[in-house]
């Protein structure tokens, strides 16, 4: 794959996630205007506690496919390759299904205070199931480099999951339940959607000796793909046992925005470059082209949290009839540690080149506990403060760790200047708009603008960038405006 076919996946990649991810701020309206605070709080623990059951019921066989993918397809047994990881998903999940059904609606009720309605720790675990299930189906576009394919699949089923949880919300109030249900349901026919056009063109094909290789390969990484939402649903779990649903429900808020970034940057990116890593291991070239990627990746999450922390400003005030205003400063402390997801991934992929995913399930495994001891004892001392400080020891130590043994693995000389200076000037940008938001909308707007503008301009036109980037910028600018006049 070329880098033009990278950036242009990338691109399909990006309006797939961003159709998914922007489903849940469409929900948000309706979850707030049918749910009460405690409701919304529960139900954000319920939905983090699915991320859980994703990584689990995963053991990690979209790295899998990813690694595999193109030895496979030369060999032309992609029915056994898709085939085995679909039956591995399965049988792992019907193993944490029956698993489920031994948990007590009666104990979360008390830990958290609440009525549990009947079924929901069932329901809970199908949408994760599901949720594994499509996600995990829709990595044969990825390592196929069928970005529109993946586009269009996400766009549909994401219209789906607002729709169906528009009428249960709406027309049958359905609370909660519903919201599980109109889940299972949407990703649920997303995955049998891709499975039947899998099958009519490639095949499918269970077999033994590659499902076992898959499970080997992957099972190691359910720590390292989980560690994030383990410690971030960990610490709700804390929230809304030392405090109340309430706050969990604040920050929920501000972990959703905070991961926009994510959603519109790391994700895409994500998802386009494994593949492009496993599929030039050979390339002389590789470490330095991951080098040039590591600078930009930085420089675009700081420019996207800068966005992000300016257009939500406002909207954080219309959320909830202004019940979650407190939220955006909760995000100004997320968004920093958020950004070591890339550094997370670059990191596992140098490590996977060398097949070594134990040494990344490991790393993870260490964290992820450490993570969730400093999260219980902080979030009883600090509440939603202590548990901000557990999420992001987790993304800043995983992420410098994982990066530091993988580039022993796979040396990667960073571009150490450039990384310096786009960190200095995002403190410098946060500190400036922390300051401002204490004021009114429009001194707001009108000086963060100006700060803005002037940190562009200053990076432009100093040597930050050598001419063949500034050509680039140049490019995309000019075309950039030739859209908006063509509009």
């Amino acid at each position: 794959m070329q880098i033009k076919s990278f950036s242009k996946n990338t691109l399909f990649y990006a309006i797939g996630i961003i159709a998914i991810r922007f489903t849940t701020f469409l929900l948000i309206p309706l979850y707030t205007e049918f749910l009460s605070k405690e409701e919304y709080g529960l139900l954000a623990t319920l939905l983090f506690t699915t991320e859980i059951i994703i990584t689990i019921n995963d053991v990690g066989i979209r790295s899998a496919i990813m690694r595999f993918f193109a030895e496979y397809n030369k060999i032309n047994k992609l029915a056994e390759l898709i085939g085995s990881s679909v039956f591995v998903n399965i049988i792992v999940g019907v193993i944490i299904i029956l698993i489920s059904l031994l948990i007590s609606e009666s104990y979360l009720s008390n830990l958290f205070q609440v009525n549990i309605t009947e079924n929901v720790i069932l329901l809970t675990i199908l949408v994760g199931v599901s949720r594994t299930l499509s996600l995990n189906i829709l990595s044969y576009f990825r390592a196929k480099n069928l970005g529109s394919a993946y586009m269009l699949t996400s766009i549909v089923s994401s219209s789906i999951l607002v729709f169906t949880t528009w009428i249960s919300l709406q027309m049958f109030n359905m609370g909660i339940n519903g919201v599980l249900y109109a889940q299972i349901f949407s990703f649920g026919i997303a995955w049998i959607f891709v499975l039947i056009w899998i099958f009519k063109k490639d095949g499918l094909k269970i077999d033994t000796n590659t499902s076992k290789m898959l499970f080997k390969f992957g099972y190691p990484l359910i720590l390292a793909t989980s560690g994030t939402m383990l410690v971030t649903t960990t610490g709700n779990y804390f929230l809304g046992a030392f405090r109340n649903l309430e706050e969990v429900a604040v920050l929920a808020i501000a972990y959703k925005v905070g991961t926009v970034g994510i959603m519109v940057l790391i994700a895409p990116f994500q998802l386009a470059y494994e593949p492009y890593v496993f599929n030039n291991k050979d390339n002389p070239d590789l470490n330095k082209i991951i080098s040039k990627i590591i600078t930009y990746i930085v420089l675009l999450y700081l420019l996207v949290s800068i966005a992000i922390l300016f257009a939500f400003k406002y909207l954080f005030e219309i959320i909830g009839n202004g019940d979650y205003t407190d939220a955006y400063y909760y995000v100004f402390l997320l968004i920093p540690a958020l950004g070591f997801t890339a550094i997370n991934y670059i990191g596992q992929s140098l490590i996977h080149l060398k097949n070594k995913t134990k040494t990344t399930g490991l790393i993870s495994f260490a964290v992820t506990i450490l993570s969730i001891v400093i999260s219980y004892f902080a979030t009883n001392l600090y509440g939603i403060y202590g548990t901000i400080l557990g999420i992001n020891f987790y993304l800043i130590t995983s992420g410098i760790l994982l990066f530091y043994f993988g580039n022993n693995e796979f040396p990667i000389k960073i571009e150490l200047q450039r990384l310096l200076i786009i960190t200095v000037s995002g403190i410098i940008l946060f500190v400036g708009l922390y300051i401002l938001s204490s004021f009114s909308n429009l001194i707001f707007y009108s000086f963060s603008s100006i700060l803005i503008i002037t940190y562009l301009t200053s990076l432009y036109l100093s040597n930050f960038f050598n001419k063949n980037e500034k050509e680039i910028v140049r490019s995309l600018f000019s075309n950039w405006r030739t859209y908006l006049k063509l509009g």
